[in-house]
Formats: structure tokens, sequence, C-alpha cells
């Protein structure tokens, strides 16, 4: 085989596994959905609002933010509760599987 059919094969090769990962990223809503349900936080949906309650405390305010470069995507969320506490969970997502982190040098480096 030729050199120059070798590197447009190893393009080729490159685009389709670049895609089959961009597809199986997941996405925002399956990483707050697995989220939601590894930590037992409950949410409900009123008049458009939704309301979420871990272990029957009030969840008062939630922020956080969603990357996705392509080929795996990661998920921090902050919660607060009416009792004052706060808790961060970091998810890592890659080929359709859903990963926890914890705050390190790994997390700082996908982020």
């Amino acid at each position: 085989m030729s050199k120059k059919r070798m590197v447009v094969l190893g393009i080729i090769v490159f685009i389709l596994l670049f895609a089959v990962m961009d597809y199986t990223s997941p996405t925002s809503e399956e990483m707050e959905q697995w989220m939601l349900d590894e930590n037992d936080i409950v949410c409900t949906k009123d008049g458009g609002v939704n309301y979420c309650e871990k272990d029957n405390q009030a969840v008062w305010r939630r922020s956080g933010h969603f990357r996705n470069v392509g080929f795996f995507s990661s998920y921090e969320r902050n919660y607060e509760y009416d009792t004052g506490e706060q808790l961060t969970y970091r998810t890592f997502g890659f080929l359709g599987k859903i990963i926890p982190m914890e705050d390190g040098r790994v997390w700082k480096i996908v982020n």
C-alpha cells in the first residue's frame, strides 16, 4: 500500500473514531439524571419550577456547568440545602459511560 493511501486511510479511521466518540458522549440531561439518581435527589416539577429534595431537605439553590468537547463531557453541579450545607458532585462521561469524579488533578485536566 502506498504512503498516500495509508495517510488517507488513517484520516478516515480518525474521523470515524471521533464520530463514534462524539455520538456516545453523554448529554447534560443524561448526566444530570444520573447524578440525581446516584445521590438520591428527588426533583418534581410544579408549574414549570423544579423543586428538589435529598433526605427530606429542600435544595435551595443549584448551580454548575456542563462541558462537552466532542469525545468526552464533564459535569459539575453544586447543591445548597435549606440547612446551609453545600455539596458538589462531579462526573465525567466517555463512550456512553458516566464516572463520578473527585476534585483534584485529573478533574482540573478535563476541565
